[in-house]
């Protein structure tokens, strides 16, 4: 009986667990690795040349967000499978994988057998989100002060910017928004969530894991910074 091989590439930014990933796939029967990659970039590249069937993405990667490239490759390929494997396991990371369309998520500190089981899962045109992802949604994405009950998209986006320590010009551009949109923008979010200061504004972002590090990152002022 043939066994059908399942080709997988890899988007991780840090190599040494993107060797050891590909190196334990390459020597189960059922997975061929078609290759990897560490940038957004560098992934969406190698999948439209290679055309996997399924692609292990990682949350935070040095050039944007895996799961803005999931969507991309969603979009062109809508018959792909998506994975996401990430360290971070906060509120707002586990809204993120929520909204993207990803098909699965297991943490980087989960033993291979489960990523083999999520790999095969979603392969299969099933849904594979690990025990812990699954907690952090039903016990913090369902409370009443759950920051995307309070907060738009937009003012998210404000928020990390905000806490971040950049200014309000280079959030403008960042967002192309004016100054003055980003100034409302603040202050709707601190009558919002009650709060009237930066300190109490960094305490609540840490809180759902809104120290997002790809909002920031290029930018010449940040003065905080977060990983996923």
């Amino acid at each position: 009986m043939d066994i059908k091989v399942l080709r997988v590439v890899i988007v991780e930014d840090t190599q040494m667990l993107s060797n050891l990933l590909a190196g334990w796939m390459n020597t189960q029967a059922e997975l061929e690795v078609a290759g990897c990659a560490p940038t957004v970039q560098a992934g969406w590249d190698l999948c439209v040349a290679t055309k996997p069937d399924v692609v292990l993405l990682d949350i935070e990667l040095p050039d944007g967000s895996g799961l803005d490239l999931g969507e991309r490759l969603l979009a062109r390929f809508p018959h792909i499978r998506l994975l996401a494997v990430s360290g971070c396991i906060s509120p707002y990371a586990v809204w993120r994988v929520c909204q993207s369309g990803v098909h699965g998520f297991v943490e980087k500190t989960n033993y291979l057998d489960e990523l083999k089981r999520a790999i095969e899962t979603i392969a299969a045109d099933g849904l594979y989100f690990s025990p812990l992802f699954t907690k952090v949604k039903d016990q913090c994405l369902t409370q009443p002060d759950a920051f995307q009950k309070i907060l738009s998209e937009r003012e998210q986006e404000v928020l990390k910017c905000v806490v971040a320590g950049v200014d309000d010009q280079w959030i403008a551009d960042r967002l192309q928004i004016s100054i003055a949109t980003v100034a409302s923008h603040r202050k709707h979010i601190r009558q919002k969530l009650a709060l009237h200061n930066d300190r109490d504004l960094i305490g609540y972002a840490r809180r759902w894991g809104l120290l997002a590090q790809s909002e920031t990152q290029n930018s010449p002022h940040a003065t905080a910074s977060g990983g996923g």
